[in-house]
């Protein structure tokens, strides 16, 4: 599909350039002495989508205990919900009404899995398009979204939280229970989060703002080619473009593992 060529060379691109600098130009130092390096990728603008197509599906949780979203080249908005229901809003974009035709998002229940994604079954080539969700799902469920090229937004979130993204912007604003995010391109957010929590970064800003909780915290992170900020009091070991650093708070019972390569990590913790 043209998208994952588009994807792919944008991919080469971006890492040359990366190479190129940091091979060749020297690094921003800030006031500490150590090298400073704030990225702020932005996403691509996404094509001009002009035409959209809008779906609704919504059932109740039963046996469901996990949903993945997958798409690109749009937004996602998940929150928690007081209720018992599943409620996913989609919206497939696409340059003309005549691109939607071939375009659809396919719902699959498997086990206590329930997962969404766009499928084209029209000619080939496939036309660009791109897909969006707004969904609320009950509280305490696991929820994964598989994205890239876009925006994705998490909001007052109950469960266990996995993002898989590239080249977007990641928030999320209040948490209750575990997240993991594995990013490369873009810039991370992750505010108001209470419990363990792990994150692999590439070529991106992140931050990670903790809510204290029973049993603290217990720490680790690595940072390569980048630096480390915050008001956590930890243990460091610095060596040639890397930062190795522990801790724990209280005592220790929620890890929090922080792997980030090109980019700064700013890791607070609330009073």
């Amino acid at each position: 599909m043209r998208i994952r060529r588009l994807t792919l060379v944008a991919l080469v691109l971006l890492t040359l350039l990366f190479l190129v600098d940091v091979r060749y130009l020297q690094p921003l130092v800030d006031r500490t002495g150590e090298p400073s390096i704030r990225l702020q990728v932005r996403p691509l603008i996404r094509p001009g989508f002009n035409a959209e197509k809008t779906r609704v599906f919504t059932r109740p949780q039963g046996q469901l205990a996990s949903l993945v979203l997958q798409g690109s080249f749009g937004t996602v908005e998940v929150a928690s919900s007081a209720g018992d229901d599943l409620v996913v809003r989609t919206v497939i974009t696409a340059e003309k009404e005549a691109d939607l035709a071939g375009f659809e998002v396919v719902e699959t229940v498997s086990d206590s899995e329930l997962s969404y994604e766009l499928v084209y079954t029209g000619p080939q080539p496939a036309p660009a398009a791109g897909l969006s969700y707004q969904v609320e799902v009950p509280a305490g469920m696991e929820v994964s979204v598989v994205y890239s090229y876009g925006q994705v937004e998490v909001e007052e979130f109950v469960g266990f939280l996995q993002l898989l993204t590239s080249f977007s912007q990641v928030t999320v604003r209040g948490l209750q229970g575990s997240i993991s995010v594995n990013n490369a391109y873009g810039s991370v957010e992750l505010q108001g989060i209470a419990g363990p929590l792990r994150l692999d970064n590439v070529f991106a800003t992140s931050l990670v703002d903790l809510v204290p909780v029973d049993g603290g915290y217990s720490f680790q992170v690595e940072v390569s080619h980048g630096n480390l900020l915050g008001n956590v009091t930890l243990e460091r070991e610095m060596r040639q473009n890397s930062i190795t650093a522990q801790g724990r708070y209280g005592a220790g019972v929620h890890p929090v593992a922080i792997n980030s390569s090109f980019g700064t990590v700013t890791l607070n913790l609330r009073p």
